[in-house]
């Protein structure tokens, strides 16, 4: 008869760490990495990929932290780290969905991959076995238990992530990538109580009716929003449902700060038709952090005396969502609901630039983002923002810069 005592947790010379990873890759077809004082020592990859994709995150995946936790990308890929003695498990990426083509592309361009290699990437990235959050966070919990014999729970959730997606309003201040946690049930400060969440709520929808944003970009640096009720059985669905109440949430408190309801409805319906649109729950955390940050904004704009214009906000969110395409004015124009022509005129009335102008204009400026901050060809750099040829990217960019890429970059 064997004995039912419990066993102590195995010691890390006594676990196979590369066993455990090549099962959970071979079973979830997920990547996993095994890690030794920050040393690879395997990597197992059931796709293929020719590139590791969480080589740009490596750094931040490695760092000291929790035992258990998930970390999401700008790309809204979900990557699980487990810290078990001197032993590092990274596995990942995985997602609630398939990335659409134009996010496929642009995670390919800071990879380093050739842009005609897309279609061989894209069935890669195919490949991937797509995994709802919660899922994914409970395989962590599983296997850290199998190597340490500690339970765990999924408390804590953030409603928000640190990168806004929809109109770059405040991309300066969030460039890093959150890491989120999943707690430990024996330790009650890694996750946030029911008065906490409310306290959170509050605080949120006071510094809204202000109009207050460093008070707000102080309490997204410091709080999780907490978990929220369930509130429907999909999590996408469910993330849905909590962005729609949210979005009632700061209209009323803008329309208490002074913003006209007419247009706090109207903007509040945009961003809701915008959510429902999305397929992937990061993507929708993304939205929703931006657009707390969009009303309080403009209660903002309002109670300094600044001028502020709804159609003006629309056109440039549109052109700074899509700046790594090629865009369309028509497009454009059909996207937002108005008129070809009603929009160029009035972009140029207010303005005083065309709207090819301006979009000219943002590219370049993230052009010379691209030339400073990487090592990306010049020819890299204008294929991937759009431009029909290296020349004509050249000759936009001297015109708007009175240098040349390479200059600029030299200088």
């Amino acid at each position: 008869m064997k004995d039912s005592t419990p066993s102590r947790p195995m010691s890390g010379r006594d676990i196979d760490y590369d066993y455990i990873a090549e099962n959970i890759s071979g079973l979830s077809r997920i990547m996993v990495r095994v890690y030794k004082d920050k040393v690879q020592l395997s990597l197992y990859d059931p796709c293929g990929f020719p590139v590791d994709p969480a080589a740009p995150y490596l750094d931040a995946l490695l760092e000291p932290g929790r035992r258990v936790c998930y970390y999401i990308t700008p790309y809204d890929q979900f990557y699980g780290i487990i810290r078990h003695e001197r032993y590092c498990l990274i596995l990942g990426p995985t997602f609630e969905m398939v990335p659409p083509r134009p996010r496929v592309r642009e995670f390919m361009f800071e990879l380093g991959i050739r842009q005609n290699y897309f279609e061989q990437y894209q069935n890669l990235v195919l490949g991937i076995t797509p995994m709802p959050l919660e899922l994914f966070l409970r395989e962590l919990c599983l296997i850290y238990y199998f190597l340490s014999e500690e339970k765990m729970s999924l408390t804590g959730f953030s409603l928000y992530d640190s990168l806004p997606v929809w109109d770059g309003r405040a991309r300066e201040e969030s460039e890093r990538p959150v890491t989120e946690s999943v707690s430990i049930k024996k330790e009650p400060d890694d996750f946030f109580s029911t008065h906490e969440t409310t306290a959170f709520e509050k605080a949120m929808l006071s510094h809204i009716t202000t109009g207050d944003i460093p008070a707000l970009q102080e309490l997204f640096s410091k709080h999780s929003a907490g978990r929220a009720g369930k509130t429907a059985d999909n999590y996408l669905r469910q993330t849905k449902n909590i962005f729609i109440a949210t979005a009632t949430l700061v209209s009323r408190a803008a329309i208490e700060g002074g913003l006209p309801s007419e247009e706090a409805l109207t903007l509040s319906d945009r961003y809701i038709r915008h959510c429902e649109h999305l397929n992937v729950p990061g993507q929708i955390m993304n939205l929703q952090y931006n657009m707390v940050m969009d009303f309080a904004s403009l209660v903002a704009e309002l109670q300094n005396g600044t001028r502020y214009d709804r159609f003006l906000r629309g056109v440039t969110g549109y052109v700074h969502e899509h700046l790594t395409e090629d865009i369309s004015v028509e497009q454009m124009a059909n996207d937002l609901g108005v008129s070809r022509s009603h929009m160029s005129t009035k972009f140029k009335k207010e303005t005083g630039m065309t709207l090819t102008n301006y979009i000219q204009e943002q590219k370049i400026k993230k052009a010379m983002e691209y030339l400073k901050k990487t090592e990306k060809s010049i020819l890299e750099i204008s294929t991937f923002l759009g431009f029909s040829s290296q020349g004509y990217f050249q000759n936009v960019f001297k015109k708007r810069t009175g240098m040349t890429p390479g200059e600029y970059r030299g200088c």
